[in-house]
């Protein structure tokens, strides 16, 4: 009785205008939209062993667009199923205005070394230029030195990365550089933020190659460069039972979900010196 009490069953006598500005304000916000490419069978591909390469995303899909005919007219306004190429349509939906495409250091089909490559040769040049925000992880930027366990042949100088910025993606407006992106644990609300300790080397490298490719590609109107990282939501979060759904400690939250030791302990680590940046 008290759960069908709390059910709204009269949504759809409401006056149109009322209704749509609901579904407007059950949108999400900006979103961060993280780019894969994973192979893609068909039989044709799969006679040939030659799988080709489609672009994907884990970023969850505006419920909106899944409610009814009503609500999905209503997002379409705001977001475009994109990035398809010549063999098949785009399957990521995005709003240019708002959401930011990013170039991640997940692992996957295509390294990450050469995701931001692969993805601007494969997607049509018309989707491209719908993008108005990207974002790169640190770990696609060559800085010039030579590591064995890395491979900086594949990776892309920043200046390399502002040209290709402005080829591909002709309305680009900002540039975002994710440093310090190893956090275990993400919400699909995840954010952009100032990192704590400042990134003085990227900052600087970022300036330089501004003045160097900034003669060479005049625009109209600037591009935004920034320093960021990515959190699960702008402010810390609190660990308790609202979170957890149970009286338990940060440690049993780790337990019970059974995290890598690995990760646990980069977690464990983290969270040590946050309690310690907050006493100093």
């Amino acid at each position: 009785m008290g759960d069908h009490s709390r059910i709204f069953d009269r949504f759809p006598q409401l006056p149109i205008e009322l209704r749509l500005k609901i579904w407007a304000n059950n949108l999400p916000g900006p979103r961060i939209v993280e780019i894969k490419c994973n192979p893609r069978s068909t039989p044709r591909v799969e006679q040939s062993n030659n799988k080709r390469i489609r672009c994907t995303s884990t970023s969850p899909i505006p419920v909106n667009l899944h409610v009814c005919r009503e609500s999905r007219l209503e997002a379409s306004r705001r977001y475009q199923l994109l990035f398809g190429d010549s063999t098949a349509p785009g399957g990521i939906f995005l709003d240019p205005l708002r959401d930011t495409l990013y170039f991640g250091s997940r692992k996957g089909a295509a390294a990450a070394e050469t995701l931001f490559n692969t993805f601007v040769s494969l997607v049509k040049p018309e989707d491209l230029a719908h993008v108005r925000h990207i974002a790169l992880n640190e770990v696609l930027i060559n800085y010039g030195t030579q590591n064995s366990w890395t491979n900086n042949t594949a990776r892309l100088t920043i200046e390399e990365i502002l040209c290709q910025a402005y080829r591909y993606f002709v309305n680009i407006e900002q540039l975002t550089f994710v440093c310090d992106d190893e956090n275990p644990i993400y919400s699909s609300d995840a954010v952009f933020i100032e990192p704590r300790v400042p990134n003085r080397i990227l900052e600087r490298r970022i300036r330089e190659a501004i003045e160097t490719v900034g003669d060479q590609q005049p625009r109209s109107k600037s591009l935004i460069c920034n320093v960021q990282v990515i959190a699960a939501e702008p402010n810390c979060p609190k660990y308790d039972q609202s979170i957890l759904g149970y009286e338990g400690t940060r440690r049993s939250f780790f337990n019970e979900y059974h995290l890598p030791h690995h990760e646990k302990a980069l977690a464990r680590l983290r969270s040590a010196w946050e309690a310690l940046l907050a006493v100093y």
